[in-house]
């Protein structure tokens, strides 16, 4: 009988009223200042000032962080948000963002038939073949929030289009007990 001693937990939702929602996250996520430097092969505003669309972002996203945190069975909240825009050629290494906590993926502009979702690589080998596996959230569209444990490596595929893909990257930080420090 298989007795599992491990998991890797993930969990997805979809925005209620996304078509509403992300016309206001839309025009605040435009009035930032995406950059790209020379180690990065992408757009994102995480080292700029002035992300004033966190603060509505967190907002809307209220019923769906709610409903994580019930059933990933923790409190937390948002400790950081970012943007990232890819155009055609852009990509994202292998990476993860930290050792604990949480970290989500917010889909805004995403156009299933061309783009491809965030890929997650397993934290171990396959026992049978000792390759890695690697796989993705199914049924991603615009509206789409796909949240991991933060320490999860992944990576984003290059982008093959003209098309571009927007998301907002977030990261959950729970709330630990009093008694326990990091």
């Amino acid at each position: 009988m298989k007795a599992p001693l491990f998991e890797f937990p993930s969990y997805q939702y979809e925005i209620k009223d996304w078509e509403f929602k992300k016309k206001g996250l839309l025009s605040r996520i435009n009035k930032s200042k995406f950059i790209r430097t020379e180690f990065q092969t992408f757009e994102t505003d995480r080292q700029t000032c002035g992300k004033s669309y966190v603060r509505y972002m967190e907002e809307f996203l209220e019923p769906e962080l709610s409903e994580f945190c019930e059933e990933a069975q923790v409190t937390c909240s948002v400790s950081d948000a970012w943007g990232v825009k890819y155009q055609k050629g852009d990509h994202q290494t292998v990476h993860n963002h930290r050792g604990w906590g949480f970290s989500g993926i917010l889909y805004v502009e995403y156009d299933p038939k061309v783009h491809t979702p965030t890929m997650f690589v397993a934290p171990w080998q396959e026992p049978r073949s000792d390759t890695t596996s690697l796989a993705y959230p199914g049924n991603v569209k615009e509206g789409t929030v796909f949240i991991a444990p933060s320490w999860a490596l992944h990576f984003v595929h290059p982008n093959q289009t003209r098309k571009q893909r927007t998301v907002v990257v977030f990261d959950l930080l729970p709330e630990l007990p009093e008694h326990q420090s990091i």
